[in-house]
C-alpha cells in the first residue's frame, strides 16, 4: 500500500504556501520585516498588556466559548450587526476555507482577480474547483466586463480583495456594486486592509444577499500572532458556514484579547492615522529616489516598481536581504514586473528600508 493513492487528488496537486523565512539563520533583533505586513508600529507594551488582561480573566482549563461566541458577541456588538451575521475562525484564511467548503465541489469555479492573495486560489483547488483568473486592468482597477464574461453556470465564488493586496488600491465602490448586481454566485470582498482605507462596504451585506465581507485582527489591530479572521453576511451565508466550523475552533485568549481590544478602539484608531501618515511619508520619499516608481496605496504597505536599467525586483530584494531588511519580490506576478512590496512599520524601520533601498540599487 503506498499512502500516495490514498491521498485525495487535489491535496496531491498542491504545494505548501511557503514563508521564507530568515530568521532562523540571523538574530532577530537584526532583522527588520517589512515582508508580511504585519503591523509592527503597534507598541508591544500595548499588546501585552492586552494579553495578560485577558488570561487574568479566563481558565485556559475549560475549552473555550464554542464556535467563537464570545468574539462574535463582541464583534457584532462593534460593528452594530446582529449575532447571527458574523462568523470567526483562525485567521481570514480559515474563513476562505470555510466558504470554499461551503460553496466549492469538484467541478465550481471561482473566478479570482489578480493579482491578489494567493490563498484564495489556494483553497478552491483544494476543494477541487477551478480557479479562472480575472485580471486587474493595467492600472489596478477593476475589469468589471472581463469578470462578468467569465461567469458561467458553474460558477460559484469571486473573490475581490480592497484594499487588494499587493497593489495597494481600493476599488471603486461603483464597480463592486455593478459586481453585486450582476454576478450570479456569492461575491467575497476581503476587506482585511479596509482600517487603513477611506471606506467600507460592510453595511452592504444587508441590501445584497450574495456579498460576504472578510475582515482581519491581524492588520489594523497588530494581533497576526493571535489569528482572529471574520466573516460577515446575510443570516443564510453565517448559518451554513458555521455548520463546517468545529464546536472550539477559536481560543479562548484570542477570543478574549479580541472582546478587549474593542474596547479600545479608540487607541487603535490613533495608531491606525500613526501607519497611514508613515505610508504617505514613505511614498513621497520613494518618489524622490531615482530607480524606484511607488504607487498610491490604501493600505499599511506600499507597491513601487524597479526602474533602474538592467535590474530586477528579485535582484533588489536578494541584495536587501543581505542588508538584514526584509521585502517581499512581486514581480513574478502578472502586470507586475519587477515590483516589490513593502509594509509601512515605525519611522525607524522605514527609514531603515530607505537606506538598504538606495544602497542596493547602486550596489
Amino acid at each position: 500500500m503506498k499512502i500516495e493513492d490514498l491521498v485525495q487528488k487535489e491535496v496531491r496537486d498542491l504545494s505548501c504556501y511557503e514563508v521564507k523565512t530568515i530568521l532562523e539563520q540571523k538574530s532577530q533583533e537584526k532583522i527588520v520585516k517589512m515582508n508580511l505586513n504585519e503591523n509592527f508600529a503597534m507598541p508591544t507594551e500595548t499588546i501585552q498588556e492586552l494579553l495578560l488582561d485577558a488570561c487574568r480573566s479566563i481558565d485556559v482549563r475549560a475549552y473555550p466559548p464554542p464556535r467563537g461566541s464570545l468574539a462574535i458577541k463582541a464583534i457584532s456588538s462593534f460593528l452594530g450587526f446582529s449575532e447571527c451575521e458574523v462568523s470567526v475562525a483562525n485567521g481570514a484564511d480559515e474563513i476562505m476555507d470555510l466558504l470554499m467548503k461551503v460553496f466549492v465541489r469538484k467541478g465550481s469555479k471561482v473566478i479570482v482577480v489578480e493579482p491578489s492573495f494567493p490563498m484564495y486560489t489556494f483553497f478552491a483547488q483544494l476543494y477541487g474547483g477551478t480557479k479562472v483568473t480575472a485580471l486587474l486592468k493595467p492600472d489596478f482597477s477593476l475589469d468589471v466586463d472581463a469578470i462578468l464574461n467569465k461567469m458561467d453556470k458553474d460558477t460559484r465564488l469571486l473573490f475581490v480583495c480592497s484594499p487588494n493586496n499587493p497593489t495597494g488600491n481600493q476599488f471603486r465602490e461603483a464597480n463592486i456594486k455593478r459586481l453585486l448586481q450582476e454576478f450570479k454566485g456569492v461575491v467575497v470582498v476581503d476587506e482585511a486592509y479596509v482600517d487603513f482605507a477611506s471606506g467600507s462596504i460592510i453595511e452592504w451585506v444587508r441590501k445584497y444577499d450574495n456579498l460576504a465581507v472578510l475582515r482581519s485582527f491581524s492588520k489594523s489591530f497588530g494581533l497576526a500572532g493571535l489569528r482572529l479572521g471574520y466573516l460577515v453576511s446575510n443570516e443564510s451565508i453565517v448559518n451554513y458556514v458555521q455548520r463546517v466550523v468545529g464546536p472550539f475552533n477559536v481560543n479562548s485568549v484570542t477570543q478574549q484579547t479580541i472582546a478587549l481590544a474593542l474596547q479600545k478602539w479608540s487607541y487603535f484608531e490613533q495608531q491606525i492615522r500613526y501607519v497611514v501618515d508613515e505610508r504617505e511619508w514613505l511614498i513621497q520619499e520613494l518618489k524622490q529616489i531615482d530607480g524606484v516608481t511607488p504607487y498610491p496605496s490604501d493600505a499599511n504597505f506600499i507597491l513601487f516598481k524597479v526602474t533602474k536599467p538592467n535590474l530586477t525586483s528579485a535582484t533588489v530584494v536578494e541584495r536587501m536581504e543581505n542588508r538584514n531588511v526584509l521585502v517581499k519580490d512581486r514581480g513574478h506576478l502578472p502586470i507586475l514586473e519587477n515590483c516589490i512590496r513593502v509594509t509601512v512599520g515605525t519611522r525607524n524601520m522605514n527609514e531603515t528600508f530607505l537606506s538598504a533601498l538606495k544602497e542596493s540599487l547602486e550596489e
